[in-house]
């Protein structure tokens, strides 16, 4: 689904305008960035996102299997709610 599709469903299904709804989702990104550098942020009937902290650690370049050091890393975690993974895996493609 495009953002633009995205859009205009939301805006059906809240009955908010195209605007509103494509404001609130640009938005988005900059109040989630916010709320990780103050905790985790969770997105209700979706997901948890949290900013965990990664150790250095020795990686292997796949194309040459060269090893090197990846230096430690702060990186994003998004764990699906239950009712959210119970609703993806009824799902038929």
């Amino acid at each position: 689904m495009k953002k633009s599709e995205l859009v205009d469903a939301l805006a059906n299904a809240s009955g908010q305008t195209k605007a509103a709804v494509g404001a609130v989702l640009d938005a988005l990104p900059d109040v989630v960035m916010k709320g990780l550098k103050a905790g985790a942020v969770t997105l209700p009937g979706i997901a948890k996102i949290d900013a965990k902290r990664r150790a250095a650690r020795t990686v292997r370049n796949p194309a040459t299997g060269a090893t090197m050091k990846s230096p430690a890393a702060t990186v994003a975690s998004l764990k699906p709610v239950k009712s959210f993974k119970d609703s993806v895996a009824k799902v038929k493609r």
